[in-house]
């Protein structure tokens, strides 16, 4: 038996809980590991290799922690061995000797001693192309102890692998930057990134200060202090002081509305525009007309590819005002993600894509593509921007995850900063070990491969979203880097938990996005299987497949008492005092959407929860926003809640519709998430009426010019008049399969006549 070793604080050495690996690695020499690789892979191949959980997981009465406890008992000790450590993660330990293609084994073994596993569609967060334990990578390992053995300081201490990796990487680097440089992790590629973009404006430009980076909404590079600041993801931000730079929205492609992509790829290019003639600084001309005989003018190239690119970015460079190209040059680069993958497996269109290369040229200004989760293969090209068939390549890449270490693809212009000795610089120049398994797996790429998976776990994907309509939606991604949105991300959370239980790993993205990254080289057999789970999951959730032709409303009882408006009175909810009235606002709400029982067989549940109910985690995560407005009433005569409303600016939410409001990036929308009202009050409309009223008032008051929310129809046809005469953008039947109809509406927050 192969054992781990940890010394506790008076130096002695004392054995790890849960550490025992049957069959591990150590207890057997190579040779006869790599014999048992290759069972397992052939066991693999041929579809014998299965997820195998044990059946208690799916108890849905008892939390995941306890059943963990009581039927994965090494993975519990083992984490309670490392309980002072400060880490999330998955809640099982994984035990890497036993796993096979995409299906992960942990530290727990059946009653056979087989090892349970767990089927992995996260791709170990998009890290792994290809599956475990591949026999290549383990004999490439082996082979290459010495360097394991002891890690190298690349830095100054080259080595026989290190310089094979350089040169190995001359074979894939994209088009146009032959340059790169070794770091060890995507955020410290990103950071290279930024460094050199700013120096390049400290050396070219009058003002010295390297100026500021324009990024995009929703995106994701990492967590070091430069690219929190080009990263706009609220969780991974919040509470970090980093450098004040702009985003600008993101145009997702929405195929099946492609006036509202233009829509959005326009709003885009206008606030980026008006970044690049004004270099941020107030007061600088930003003409209208001007922007549009540019974007006319290159509209009118792309439409003809046989132009010449250099001649007509000189000529249009050429009109700008001596001030517009001095403010220019404040914008030390735009940085983007070709998909963003932890944005929610977002894409924009590739007109968009070429419209943004043409303008960053005709600025002068580097454009930066951040590749670290797409890059080598994932979306069936070698390069995601390459699907966009740029009329020039961007001028630096970086990459990450799949290389097993971070990688900045560099132009010629922009290399010369690297030249200088030492002006970046990093310990370790990449992992050994990485280097390795990447050299092993080079020439195994098939994008045709790559092409095939997607396409049949894409299949599997968008039948399920056209059987599970009121759950599953928008299918999306390009190659293997694949995802679809749920309604709601408390509903996400409850199908992830679901998932784990019958042995399916599938990672959340974005506010209400799932991945489902398969590996390049999946078996069939697997997808399905991975396909078929979540199938399952989704049936735990439903409780029960019924027709939704026969799904009704839940019954509400009808209230006996009146509460005139003069015995209530408002409570502000604020950030502040939102702790000491959750739990009365929590009653209004249960109350509201009612039990479990209340609801047809089908209804979506979390646990004993509707889902049509908001949990009280999404509510005090709302009331903590910065702009965030709440109003309740209270009964004077019991002291009783009896309605709540509740929200905060339309960017921080995500809910359904949210992504395709109009205003949806102008920051100057209020979206009421959460509103309930007593039914069991004779006047529960006039209740309702007065605290929509109430906040519309706040939310004016607050400077808010519009106000949006996903609301039931019926409280939209007996709703105050401003909420009656808002526009409906979008109509969903059966939301949640409540048997409701819920509105997506849209109101202007105008001052009422004197």
């Amino acid at each position: 038996m192969f054992q781990r070793y940890a010394r506790n604080r008076t130096g002695s050495v004392s054995t790890m809980p849960g550490s025992t690996i049957a069959n591990d690695i150590a207890s057997a020499p190579a040779g006869e590991f790599l014999d048992r690789v290759a069972r397992l892979n052939a066991q693999y191949r041929a579809g014998q290799i299965r997820a195998h959980v044990p059946e208690a997981l799916q108890d849905g009465e008892r939390s995941l922690e306890e059943l963990i406890e009581r039927h994965l008992p090494a993975s519990h000790a083992a984490f309670q061995a490392a309980s002072r450590s400060l880490f999330f993660s998955l809640p099982v330990a994984f035990d890497p000797a036993q796993a096979v293609g995409p299906y992960l084994a942990i530290v727990d073994r059946d009653p056979t001693g087989q090892p349970y596993r767990f089927l992995d569609m996260g791709a170990l967060i998009a890290t792994h192309a290809f599956g475990e334990n591949d026999p290549a990578v383990v004999a490439a390992i082996i082979n290459a102890l010495p360097f394991v053995a002891s890690r190298y300081a690349h830095s100054e201490y080259q080595t026989v692998l290190s310089l094979r990796l350089k040169a190995e990487l001359n074979r894939i680097a994209p088009a146009g930057m032959p340059r790169h440089f070794v770091v060890n992790t995507g955020a410290e590629a990103v950071e290279n990134a930024i460094k050199s973009v700013l120096l390049n404006r400290v050396m070219t430009s009058e003002d010295g200060d390297g100026g500021f980076i324009v990024s995009f909404e929703g995106a994701f590079h990492g967590r070091t202090l430069g690219s929190l600041a080009v990263t706009h993801r609220k969780k991974a931000r919040l509470g970090f002081p980093t450098f004040d730079w702009p985003h600008i929205a993101f145009p997702v492609d929405e195929p099946r509305s492609p006036k509202e992509t233009l829509r959005r790829e326009e709003r885009s290019l206008k606030q980026l525009w008006d970044l690049l003639v004004s270099g941020r600084i107030p007061r600088a001309e930003k003409s209208k007309d001007t922007y549009r005989r540019e974007m006319d003018a290159i509209d009118e190239f792309l439409a003809q590819p046989e132009q010449d690119l250099n001649a007509f970015v000189h000529a249009q460079h050429a009109n700008l005002t001596p001030d517009v190209v001095r403010r220019s040059r404040r914008v030390a680069a735009v940085l983007v993600e070709p998909i963003q993958g932890e944005g929610g497996v977002r894409l924009a269109s590739a007109r968009f894509m070429r419209k943004l290369r043409v303008l960053t040229r005709i600025y002068d200004v580097p454009l930066i593509f951040d590749e670290v989760q797409t890059g080598w293969g994932m979306t069936g090209r070698l390069w995601a921007h390459e699907l966009f068939d740029l009329p020039s390549p961007p001028d630096l890449v970086t990459w990450a995850k799949k290389a097993q270490n971070g990688v900045l693809f560099v132009s010629e212009a922009l290399a010369t900063f690297f030249q200088e000795e030492k002006k970046f610089n990093t310990t370790w120049e990449g992992d050994s070990v990485g280097m390795v398994r990447l050299l092993a797996l080079l020439d195994k790429l098939d994008l045709d491969q790559v092409c095939r998976t997607g396409e049949r776990a894409r299949a599997g994907l968008d039948a399920l979203a056209k059987e599970y309509r009121e759950i599953l939606k928008n299918v999306r991604g390009a190659g293997v880097m694949l995802g679809f949105d749920v309604l709601r991300a408390d509903w996400r959370d409850a199908l992830l938990d679901r998932a784990f239980r019958r042995g399916l790993v599938l990672l959340a993205a974005g506010e209400r996005c799932v991945r489902f990254y398969p590996r390049y080289d999946m078996e069939p057999s697997a997808i399905d299987e991975a396909l078929s789970i979540l199938r399952l999951a989704i049936e735990d959730l439903v409780g029960g497949r019924v027709a939704s032709e026969t799904t009704t409303p839940p019954k509400i009882r009808v209230g006996t008492l009146s509460i005139p408006l003069d015995t209530v009175e408002i409570v502000e909810l604020t950030p502040a005092s939102f702790d000491a009235h959750k739990q009365e606002i929590l009653a209004v709400e249960q109350e509201r959407y009612g039990a479990a029982a209340q609801y047809p067989p089908d209804v979506l549940r979390a646990g004993r929860r509707p889902l049509l109910q908001f949990p009280l985690a999404t509510l005090e995560t709302t009331a903590t926003n910065p702009r965030a407005i709440g109003v309740a009433l209270r009964d004077k005569v019991s002291g009783r809640f009896v309605a709540y409303a509740l929200g905060s600016a339309l960017e921080n939410h995500d809910e359904e519709g949210v992504s395709s409001d109009p205003r949806f990036g102008e920051n100057n929308t209020f979206y009421l998430q959460a509103t309930a009202t007593l039914p069991t009050v004779q006047n529960d409309v006039e209740l309702e009426n007065y605290v929509l009223d109430a906040l519309r008032e706040r939310a004016l008051a607050a400077g808010f010019e519009f106000l949006s929310t996903l609301i039931e129809e019926r409280v939209r046809e007996t709703g105050p008049e401003w909420l009656r005469n808002a526009a409906v953008l979008e109509r969903i039947e059966n939301y949640l399969r409540s048997g409701m109809t819920f509105v997506y509406l849209q109101a202007p927050l105008t001052k009422p006549v004197q």
